[in-house]
């Protein structure tokens, strides 16, 4: 059996022939059995651990007394001493022999904490200085999943500085409503071209307000562009693959996918050429009537899934 108290004792009963009992007894400093992995975890080595327990426990001590009552080895205990007044955390008070004092455990917690508030502050500050120094390198990072892309569309938005601009859906942006508003909210100017109605206040939107954009496209695609440097970009579907960036080609890409969108948008409204809440097939006579004019050829465009989609969409409106 074990017992704790000031010493640890331990009795150990054996028989003898005789009828006797022997009892052995082991002593030991408490000190020496204790684990000081509070004090392991915030810098100290096991040694400087023990030494300085020893020293809040008995205040003063010569390092005889400390080697004696911490377990440390004699050959060691004033080379851990040392480090320990190094460390701030105990104080020599000479004569002979030498005598040390620990700080009080207020006092050196104290300082241990302002000590790793400086480093954290510093490591921050280098890592930002590496990080900055490599902002414009070129990735692109693939995001699979419906609930990821949300996600980091809501933290793009969120960390925009300047200016949004997004090709987006109804469903889509009211998912996103509260970030976008947020963000104007903030002083960010927000730009949105959409197919169908989208209405938030402190936005430039581009719609044509159409009632029925399932015959728009086979895909619903969105584009977000953050702070003109970064863009999220992707197609609802089966896969719900998306793409997030600071590749300068793929963002101009994104950028001027959006600035056509608006073109077309402006000229087919300052033209005339249809009319608040037309439908789906309307919008496409209207494409297809353009690209005629401005001799957009089917040769041309054979190999384009969203022209054929498109193209196939108007014929079928026709016959109906």
């Amino acid at each position: 059996m074990t017992k704790k108290s000031k010493f640890n004792i331990t009795y150990f009963k054996k028989s003898i022939d005789s009828g006797k009992i022997c009892i052995i007894i082991v002593v030991s400093d408490i000190t020496t059995m204790n684990s000081f992995d509070f004090l392991e975890k915030i810098g100290f080595s096991s040694n400087e651990a023990k030494v300085y327990c020893t020293l809040i426990k008995h205040k003063v001590l010569n390092g005889y007394e400390i080697a004696k009552l911490s377990g440390v080895a004699r050959s060691l205990v004033y080379e851990v001493i040392n480090r320990l007044i190094a460390k701030g955390a105990v104080i020599r008070i000479d004569g002979e022999p030498n005598f040390y004092k620990p700080i009080e455990y207020q006092d050196l917690i104290r300082s241990i904490k302002e000590e790793n508030e400086k480093n954290i502050a510093c490591a921050e500050r280098e890592l930002q200085q590496l990080a900055t120094e490599n902002a414009d390198v070129d990735y692109v990072m693939n995001i699979v999943g419906e609930e990821k892309y949300v996600a980091k569309a809501k933290e793009l938005i969120d960390s925009a500085q300047a200016e949004i601009s997004l090709s987006i859906w109804q469903e889509s942006f009211e998912v996103l409503r509260s970030n976008i508003e947020n963000a104007i909210s903030r002083g960010v100017k927000v730009y949105i071209f959409t197919f169908e109605s989208i209405s938030v206040a402190g936005a430039t939107v581009y719609s044509y307000n159409i009632n029925d954009v399932s015959t728009l496209f086979p895909y619903c695609r969105t584009t977000i562009i953050i702070d003109g440097g970064e863009c999220l970009v992707g197609e609802e579907g089966d896969c719900n693959v998306y793409v997030h960036t600071r590749n300068h080609s793929v963002v101009s890409l994104a950028t001027d996918e959006i600035v056509l969108n608006i073109f077309w948008n402006k000229l087919i409204e300052k033209e005339n050429l249809l009319s608040k809440g037309c439908s789906g097939v309307d919008f496409l006579q209207v494409i297809h009537n353009l690209a005629e004019r401005y001799g957009i050829t089917d040769e041309m465009t054979k190999n384009f899934l969203v022209y054929n989609f498109q193209k196939e969409q108007t014929q079928n409106g026709k016959k109906r």
